[in-house]
């Protein structure tokens, strides 16, 4: 019998909206609560997916006893609090990426997660795909040889809104922090946590906050991750893991449909339809059954060094935000 877990959502954002979709074709979940800092979205939201309470404000969501997991779905620069706040009431975590804003916010969300001895993952809902997941099974199989070299991209052209999430310093804004994590995260995934070496080079706009980055990563026996981010030029958003014998093509990779594998002139495929945050909702539901704290497939110790290289990226960029 799957255990039922009841979820709470936190912040009611464009995520958010696409999350709730999916989590109800996990098995065992339900969305039990929503809160906003504005009842009048909370309202909206909980009648848009048909969520039986409504809360205005976060420190409500949190002491609702009925609530297991809450979902954080608000801009980065509060992910340390609001993570901080359902801990300390008793709710495990499922957290939106980026983890954090830095390192030091990171750490003590996880420390804090181990000392309540509570649930906490970064929503690296890429991690979980079925695509994905074949394509690290190819890797790991040898299909490619020995892997060398990751190109991956992402980004987009988002109107100018400065007062927005996506280009405002004070709510953590910025390429890096919103989109350079997915190809960072796939790099840690391929190559390990720790790389030798982090180059970067940036455009800081108008906005404050770097509009397009690229970087470079060296990792201890030469493997090389080759990446850029951008929130105001439109580029492929495609992955290509390049091994001794072949290579892996993902197309749209954070959120992959398709992975082709190239191989001695032959080209297996897999695709799959849909959006994907369901398979991140399961990785929860499935830990918290077995007593876990944190997650194999998306560890804590990887959320933590993704952030680190974040943090080595943007002062090598002179990206700050306020308060740090």
């Amino acid at each position: 019998m799957v255990k039922l877990v009841r979820w709470g959502i936190l912040g009611t954002g464009r995520i958010a909206d696409r999350f709730i979709v999916d989590l109800k074709k996990v098995p065992g979940a339900e969305a039990l609560a929503v809160a906003s800092r504005s009842y009048t979205r909370a309202e909206f939201f909980a009648a848009k997916h048909h969520i039986p309470q409504i809360y205005s404000s976060y420190e409500e969501l949190v002491k609702d006893p009925e609530i297991d997991v809450i979902y954080i779905a608000t801009p980065h620069n509060f992910h340390k609090e609001h993570t901080l706040l359902c801990l300390t009431n008793g709710k495990h975590v499922l957290c939106e990426k980026p983890f954090a804003v830095n390192a030091k916010e990171a750490r003590q969300m996880i420390a804090y997660a181990r000392e309540k001895n509570l649930f906490l993952m970064e929503a690296m809902w890429s991690r979980f795909n079925p695509v994905y997941q074949r394509a690290m099974q190819w890797v790991n199989e040898g299909l490619i040889g020995e892997v060398r070299m990751l190109k991956a991209d992402f980004g987009f052209r988002t109107a100018w809104q400065p007062e927005g999430r996506l280009l405002n310093p004070a709510l953590a804004g910025g390429s890096i922090l919103d989109v350079a994590v997915y190809p960072l995260a796939l790099a840690s995934h391929l190559f390990g946590l720790k790389p030798v070496a982090i180059q970067a080079l940036a455009h800081v706009g108008a906005s404050g906050v770097d509009e397009q980055a690229g970087i470079a990563l060296k990792y201890a026996n030469g493997q090389l991750a080759v990446l850029s981010s951008a929130i105001r030029t439109r580029i492929p958003n495609q992955a290509l893991i390049l091994g001794t014998e072949g290579l892996i093509w993902l197309p749209v990779f954070w959120r992959a449909r398709l992975a082709v594998l190239w191989r001695s002139r032959k080209m297996p495929r897999i695709t799959w339809g849909g959006i994907g945050y369901q398979y991140e909702a399961a990785e929860v539901g499935s830990c918290l059954s077995q007593n876990k704290i944190e997650s194999t497939l998306m560890p804590l110790a990887e959320s933590l060094a993704i952030v680190e290289i974040m943090d080595q990226i943007r002062e090598k960029i002179g990206m700050q935000y306020p308060g740090e």
